[in-house]
């Protein structure tokens, strides 16, 4: 009785993830902060105009902006370095710092040292906060895990920190592939590396982006592929930074990881990329690039 009632839990466990699993491709309902999670005075101040005063990304400057401000309850961070692709509190650290290029994300290096880390850990926290209430939510709409009085049981509770886990906890710093010595077969194996796995159908045969081809982000907004040649690249330019979003993917956005590279042919498409891009790179508006991403070619 005992074996039974163990192999029982464990196979509504299994089946909870599965069916947590497919509410997660059809949930779309956004959350905002619960009572019990307040955004500060600091962030409101210093971030609400554009994150919104919840974090959610609808902040009043959010409607001039594009891209349009990460949501910090819903979305997914971008800049990450880790294995996982789930940003650290020093990756959050790095973009209040730097800011992001050619979005309207400034540089806050004028604030002090300790209100930086505080911010840092708010936006981890409302991280933390929103995938707690989806998977909470999700698991009482499904009502498998749920006790008499409506709540999550114990079962269910544990889904509940598995998911937040696995949603919010960075696993350790992505390592990039030895360098080689770059020279013009390097680059000409890198380029056919770009064709065969199909860059060109997003970034374009040339490197130059996406035109005629409609992408749209986490949130449904359209967007462009990045112009290769011309654009500052988010992540950095630097070999590993560029390495690492060839392999991984870049959360919140449709670039695709490709993890069947192995390490020579990811260090030769790496090198291929950086010699696509020109310098100054070119800056633009943010009428600029929400006309790009609906199609307008210049």
């Amino acid at each position: 009785m005992g074996y039974f009632y163990k192999s029982n839990r464990l196979r509504i466990l299994n089946v909870s993830w599965v069916l947590l699993l497919f509410t997660g491709v059809l949930f779309n309902a956004r959350i905002g902060l619960t009572a019990e999670f307040a955004t500060s005075k600091e962030f409101r101040q210093y971030c609400g105009q554009c994150h919104g005063a919840d974090g959610a990304g609808r902040g009043d400057a959010a409607r001039y902006l594009y891209p349009k401000p990460r949501d910090f309850i819903n979305g997914q961070l971008r800049l990450a370095t880790s294995s996982n692709m789930i940003a650290t509190a020093d990756d959050i650290k790095q973009v209040l710092l730097t800011g992001v290029p050619n979005t309207s994300m400034q540089s806050w290096k004028q604030l002090s040292d300790g209100l930086i880390d505080r911010l840092v850990i708010e936006i981890r926290q409302m991280q933390i906060q929103g995938a707690r209430q989806r998977v909470t939510l999700a698991l009482l709409e499904d009502g498998l895990l749920v006790d008499g009085d409506g709540k999550l049981n114990l079962a269910g509770q544990q889904v509940v920190e598995d998911y937040t886990t696995q949603q919010t906890v960075p696993t350790g710093r992505w390592v990039a592939p030895a360098g080689l010595t770059v020279n013009t077969g390097v680059l000409e194996d890198g380029r056919k590396i770009y064709l065969k796995q199909n860059c060109h159908k997003c970034h374009g045969t040339d490197g130059e982006g996406s035109f005629g081809v409609d992408l749209v982000d986490d949130q449904g907004f359209p967007t462009f592929a990045r112009d290769l040649v011309h654009d500052p690249y988010k992540a950095g330019s630097q070999f590993q930074a560029v390495a690492r979003v060839i392999q991984l993917g870049m959360p919140g956005t449709l670039m695709p990881s490709s993890r069947v590279l192995d390490d020579v042919e990811l260090a030769k498409l790496t090198y291929y990329v950086q010699s696509l891009g020109k310098a100054p790179p070119r800056l633009l508006g943010n009428i600029q690039r929400y006309h790009r991403a609906i199609g307008f070619r210049r």
